[in-house]
């Protein structure tokens, strides 16, 4: 293979490294956003099952919205368990399993950043690798 041909090669993995690069860091995001939703939604349970009847709770609704409301005696929560799939669950169950949804996001989380360290290392190779083969041609001219 000429040194061009390996420079193209050597480039063209460089690309698809950083590519992958990108990739990845947007999926860190989606994955924190992910988790600061889910802690919202267990920090609004927790409020739930401290209040007492007749309380006024402030309820996220997203966006960084909320309305007023006032606790009732019931103190269900209706939880989304995936594929358009909601149960009903008391206060406690329903932050348990949000607790375990946060965990499996920050777990998801750590991985993706592994990788995205390791894509990373193999991006400032794969420069290092480019600019030696160019230097090398241009020399060679």
């Amino acid at each position: 293979m000429t040194d061009e041909a390996a420079l193209r090669e050597d480039m063209m993995r460089l690309e698809t490294a950083k590519a992958q690069l990108e990739a990845l860091s947007k999926q860190q995001e989606l994955i924190q956003l992910a988790i600061e939703e889910h802690v919202k939604a267990r920090e609004t349970v927790k409020s739930l099952a401290k209040s007492a009847p007749g309380d006024e709770m402030m309820i996220p609704v997203g966006a960084d919205s909320y309305i007023y409301a006032k606790a009732s005696e019931r103190k269900d929560v209706v939880i989304g368990v995936g594929s358009d799939v909601s149960i009903q669950r008391n206060a406690e169950e329903a932050e348990k399993i949000l607790d375990t949804r946060v965990e499996e996001l920050a777990q998801a989380f750590q991985k993706v950043a592994e990788m995205a360290a390791q894509t990373e290392a193999a991006v400032h190779e794969l420069t290092e690798k480019v600019q030696e083969r160019y230097e090398k041609i241009q020399a060679g001219h």
